[in-house]
């Protein structure tokens, strides 16, 4: 059997009656006690991407931070500052603890310090990658070793 009913709409016990005829490995994941569920393929182990991280600020007070609210992570004065939708996080980790905690194929890196929601990419140059957020706009500087990266990551987003 083949599923050729992409643009129709399942139920949870649909899509996994489909998976489990064809012989698809899967778990189901809840995202935040809500009713939106995540399947989960093979040996993959990520939650939701609503699924919240538990940020501690500069001065010690932790927070909650989905991910689809980072536009941007930026290196600032040996801080990482997490520009979001609605506020900016200061915080001390390192850029390596971001590139590990989230999801490579959403953010990626145009220049060594910055990590960038791909979601919120308006446009990319050789020297700045413009992200907008409702009528704001901002840029991001590029470099010249990650650009090529990027501009790959982006294309295979946006796909």
């Amino acid at each position: 059997m083949k599923v050729k009913d992409i643009g129709q709409t399942k139920t949870k016990e649909e899509v996994i009656e489909i998976l489990n005829t064809n012989g698809i490995s899967h778990t189901v994941a809840n995202c935040n006690g809500s009713e939106q569920i995540r399947i989960l393929f093979g040996d993959e182990t990520n939650g939701c991407y609503n699924s919240p991280i538990m940020v501690q600020t500069c001065n010690k007070d932790i927070c909650k931070v989905y991910p689809h609210e980072i536009l941007y992570i930026a290196i600032e004065n040996r801080k990482s500052v997490l520009y979001l939708t609605d506020r900016k996080i200061e915080t001390n980790y390192h850029l390596e603890h971001w590139k590990n905690v989230l999801n490579k194929k959403s953010f990626a890196q145009p220049h060594y310090s910055y990590i960038v929601n791909l979601n919120y990419v308006d446009e990319v140059t050789k020297d700045f990658v413009t992200l907008k957020y409702c009528n704001d706009k901002y840029k991001v500087y590029t470099s010249m070793r990650k650009i090529g990266a990027f501009k790959k990551a982006v294309l295979e987003f946006k796909g």
